[in-house]
């Protein structure tokens, strides 16, 4: 099948932009486990079952993204401007019927459901602690889908990509002071990044206690 050389730039164009959301979402999660680790066993199983719960409740909003984006793309073409910001609209309505009150749910019941799914003297009270909090961010992850949904329809990408790598950089920089406080967050950084190293003095402000498990889900939000 012949090329198309300025189709393959087109979709390069829209879809780069795309797979450096993605990626930097998945480099946010495996610096988050780097962080966790240092805590313990016990930290590290409890947010990874957190997280694994909270990214099975947020998969269905993927379906909502798929709407949005389909729609929005169409209208684009039929130059039904108007009707793009409608599609959009009402792919954070239905986010906000589905996921406000999972994300209620999963604040409320944590404590009745997590001892289903794991059963540990350590990690169940930390994986409860951990869920009951990242569930309520449930509702704004939802809304970012709808977001990435509507921008990709329109063919504006760089609009998510830049606001996602933004937020996981602050996400990263709030889990390295949350979860080790104002002291260990010096330690941290001098161990695993010297030259970052001058970012803990923002931290030095106030003496900040280390929150652990509970500093991720907090970062996390």
């Amino acid at each position: 099948m012949p090329q198309d050389k300025p189709v393959s730039k087109e979709l390069f164009t829209l879809a780069f932009p795309v797979i450096l959301s993605n990626l930097s979402r998945v480099l946010m999660s495996v610096v988050d486990v780097a962080m966790v680790g240092r805590l313990g066993a016990a930290a590290l199983a409890a947010t990874g079952m957190g997280a694994m719960l909270f990214w099975g409740a947020l998969s269905l909003v993927i379906g909502i993204r798929t709407g949005v984006q389909t729609v929005a793309s169409r209208r684009l073409g039929q130059k039904k401007y108007d009707q793009c910001g409608t599609a959009l609209h009402n792919g954070l309505f239905m986010a906000t019927v589905y996921a406000l009150p999972m994300s209620l749910a999963g604040w409320l019941l944590a404590k009745d459901f997590i001892p289903y799914f794991i059963n540990d003297i350590k990690a169940t009270p930390l994986t409860i602690e951990y869920s009951s909090i990242v569930f309520l961010g449930l509702l704004f992850s939802a809304y970012s889908f709808v977001f990435q949904g509507f921008y990709t329809g329109v063919e504006k990408t760089k609009i998510h990509m830049n606001v996602s790598i933004t937020s996981n950089v602050i996400n990263v920089y709030l889990n390295a002071g949350l979860i080790y406080g104002s002291e260990g967050v010096k330690l941290f950084f001098s161990e695993t990044a010297p030259p970052l190293a001058f970012l803990s003095h923002l931290w030095q402000w106030t003496t900040f206690p280390a929150m652990g498990v509970k500093g991720a889900a907090i970062a996390t939000l």
